[in-house]
């Protein structure tokens, strides 16, 4: 009767471990999902658990913008910019292309 007691305290020991570390997993792995929504290609909320969001712009036609205002060559120029106009045709572009295209070069001209 007296080895049962030693062995009823050790498992009560490691049973409330046991628990302790599934609660704290549970809390991080919850955390990790909160915070890992809050940053996306484009996306941009606020707040970890707010419902209004900043859809942005769209990133790869500013980098290839910029790419293409960035370029001192004229031909590497005028490549780009033909296959940015086929792709905005095909409405491939969440933003009008010439829109985009002329503020990003006055952007960048006034630098």
């Amino acid at each position: 009767m007296d080895r049962k007691k030693g062995q009823m305290g050790e498992t009560l020991t490691w049973l409330v471990a046991t628990i302790l570390i599934i609660v704290m997993l549970i809390f991080f792995i919850f955390g990790a999902s909160l915070l890992g929504g809050t940053k996306k290609i484009g996306n941009f909320r606020s707040g970890i658990t707010s419902k209004t969001s900043f859809e942005g712009t769209d990133p790869f036609l500013r980098k290839s913008l910029f790419t293409y205002v960035s370029i001192g060559s004229e031909p590497k120029k005028t490549v780009i910019d033909k296959n940015l106009i086929q792709i905005a045709s095909e409405d491939k572009f969440s933003l009008d292309y010439n829109q985009t295209k002329s503020e990003i070069i006055l952007r960048y001209n006034k630098k």
